[in-house]
C-alpha cells in the first residue's frame, strides 16, 4: 500500500529531470566536432574552425594525423596575409616574423587561409 505513493513519488521526480536533460542536450553538435582536414602539398592537418582571424592574421595549428582524438600537435602559427610574414607560437612565445615565399613548406595552408593567388575571371572561364 506504501509503495504505490512512493513509486508515483519517484516518477513524478525523475520524469522532470528526465525531459530537462533532453532540453540540455544540443542535437546535431556532433557535426560540429573539429574536423581535421587536409591541406594539398602538404603532409600535415588543421581544423578549419579553430584558424582565428584578426583583421590580416590568421592564427592555426598544424596537426600530424587526420584524427581529433590524437594529440599530436606539429606547430603552431600566425600569418599575416596582407605582409605575407609568418610566425611560430613556441610555449606561448613568438619567433620573429620572416618572410614566407611560394614553395616553402607552410605556404599551401597559408596560400589556403589568405586566399592568395586566386584564379583571374578570365583563367576561369577557360579553365
Amino acid at each position: 500500500m506504501i509503495l504505490k505513493p512512493v513509486l508515483t513519488l519517484v516518477v513524478a521526480l525523475v520524469l522532470p529531470s528526465a525531459a530537462f536533460a533532453q532540453q540540455a542536450v544540443q542535437w546535431g553538435s556532433s557535426d560540429k566536432a573539429a574536423a581535421r582536414q587536409s591541406i594539398d602539398g602538404m603532409k600535415l592537418y588543421y581544423e578549419p574552425e579553430k584558424v582565428q582571424s584578426t583583421d590580416a592574421v590568421r592564427s592555426f595549428t598544424l596537426y600530424r594525423s587526420s584524427n581529433p582524438a590524437a594529440q599530436d600537435e606539429a606547430g603552431r602559427y600566425m600569418i599575416n596575409c596582407d605582409t605575407r610574414e609568418i610566425v611560430s607560437v613556441v610555449n606561448g612565445r613568438n619567433t620573429p616574423p620572416s618572410r614566407l615565399i611560394a614553395g616553402e613548406e607552410l605556404y599551401p595552408i597559408c596560400k589556403k587561409l589568405c586566399d592568395w593567388d586566386q584564379k583571374s575571371i578570365f583563367k576561369k572561364i577557360f579553365d
